[in-house]
């Protein structure tokens, strides 16, 4: 048989026999052993080696089994250490255990039974390694500070998910479809105290409303034609972690009624059930509209609306923090073409323009999906043009950055009209300028002074370039 070269074994025993009949089986199932006939020799080979396995007798002379158990479980944690005990030391196995053993095996044992211990102690290793690397990546991945955004609405949210991440209190996530939602509630769950327990997101949109209350509470068996088997629902799912309910809005009445109770008493029933299941869920709650105004139109229950609005979390628009789209197209620039494997490629100073001249109506997502679509098809070029994001470029044709703005029969707020018009001439001159201050003032018959302090209002600094590259 091959040898298991990534597994590396060692046998201690002050007994010859033992550790002889010991190292052939394990050899023969494939694993490289090494011996060592006393504590002393065990303590000098692992502060060593990092083994996989280390299978020792708890009684010999001079350093027992325990002592060599603490060293490698302080030394290695996720070294798998199986004791062998005499049958009168079956207690003192059981406290090697509490210490941090994987197994135990009586004397006289089957070989084979060693093995198969062996085998199952480095499967659940292997298996406890890869489930805390997952949730290393999905921390990463999630950390607040991926959310990208220099605007002074997404500086706000950073600071909000540091301290939200840390409570427990309900959280309701207010924005358009595509503003990067579900993105939040992650960043909320995985920083906080209930990271390393479930995340479970449910789309109450996407499911129909017959189905919905099974899909949140589950079911026993014989609740309905074809319910074979118990089915364990979303809430039980999420026990002790984080329950994540997206388009929220959309939620029938009879089911706003039951989330209420689940909200007030932290228990319910499965369907089909009268017992009460209960639970210990935190609610992150999601919608694309105004949530409020479905409340004055009776549309959505007023006291589940304050029960979910404990801590409000407000995404503004894509369209309303253009400042945040040069800092965003990056980013998305930079994953394609390292997930693509393609060198990196720049974005160009007129792209960037009538990037963020566009209006983009499905928000980040929208844009992500231009940028890798731009990517994947840019070739060897390691430019990105404008003509390189096909409905930025037919928008471009069709309007120019500032036109004609038609006063609707409710009229329009003329302070908001004005600012974002001020906004978008601050962000142009910036372009073209290349992040200079000086420069962009000029563009625009400002003082230097009057356009910094603009700039500080706005919260756009990080879109200027330093005072030294300026002289």
């Amino acid at each position: 048989m091959e040898p298991k070269r990534d597994v590396k074994i060692l046998v201690v025993d002050d007994e010859d026999y033992i550790r002889e009949v010991v190292r052939r089986a394990l050899e023969n199932a494939g694993y490289e052993v090494e011996e060592a006939a006393d504590g002393k020799i065990a303590l000098a080979m692992l502060r060593q080696f990092p083994y996989n396995v280390i299978i020792t007798d708890l009684r010999m002379p001079g350093l027992t089994g325990e002592t060599i158990l603490e060293e490698a479980v302080s030394l290695f944690p996720e070294t798998v250490v199986i004791v062998m005990t005499g049958f009168g030391n079956i207690q003192s196995a059981v406290e090697a255990i509490r210490k941090g053993a994987y197994d135990y095996i009586p004397k006289p044992f089957q070989l084979a039974e060693l093995v198969m211990r062996v085998e199952k102690g480095l499967a659940e290793r292997h298996l406890k390694s890869e489930n805390r690397m997952l949730r290393d990546e999905l921390r990463d991945r999630y950390h607040y500070s991926n959310i990208v955004g220099a605007s002074t609405a997404m500086q706000n949210i950073y600071r909000l998910i540091e301290v939200v991440a840390q409570k427990t209190s309900t959280v309701l996530i207010e924005g358009e479809t595509g503003t990067g939602k579900e993105l939040i509630a992650r960043a909320i769950h995985y920083n906080g105290p209930r990271k390393d327990q479930p995340l479970v997101c449910v789309n109450c949109g996407a499911i129909p409303s017959n189905l919905l209350e099974d899909e949140l509470f589950g079911h026993v068996k014989g609740a309905f034609t074809s319910a074979h088997q118990h089915r364990i629902g979303r809430f039980e799912q999420a026990n002790h972690g984080t329950l994540f309910l997206d388009e929220v809005s959309n939620m029938p009445a009879d089911l706003q009624v039951k989330l209420l109770r689940v909200l007030q008493e932290r228990e319910f029933q499965r369907v089909g059930s009268a017992a009460t299941v209960k639970v210990d869920v935190r609610i992150i709650a999601a919608t694309n509209g105004d949530l409020l105004a479905a409340v004055e139109k009776g549309t959505f229950r007023e006291d589940l609306y304050y029960r979910l609005n404990v801590i409000p979390i407000r995404v503004l628009p894509l369209r309303q923090r253009r400042e945040d789209i040069p800092l965003l197209v990056n980013h998305f620039v930079r994953k394609y073409c390292t997930d693509q494997k393609l060198p990196l490629k720049r974005v160009s100073h007129d792209a960037v323009k009538y990037l963020m001249m566009y209006e983009w109506p499905g928000n980040v997502r929208q844009l992500e999906n231009s940028v890798e679509m731009a990517v994947a098809l840019s070739g060897e070029r390691d430019v990105l043009d404008a003509g390189d994001f096909p409905v930025v470029a037919r928008s471009s044709d069709k309007a120019a950055p500032f036109h004609g703005i038609d006063i609707p029969n409710d009229g329009i707020h003329f302070n908001t009209m004005i600012s974002e018009l001020e906004k978008q001439l601050i962000l142009q001159s910036l372009q073209i300028s290349g992040g200079n201050k000086k420069k962009a003032a000029s563009l625009l018959h400002l003082k230097r002074t009057t356009f910094v302090e603009k700039l500080r209002r706005m919260g756009m600094e990080a879109h200027t370039t330093s005072e030294e590259e300026e002289r």
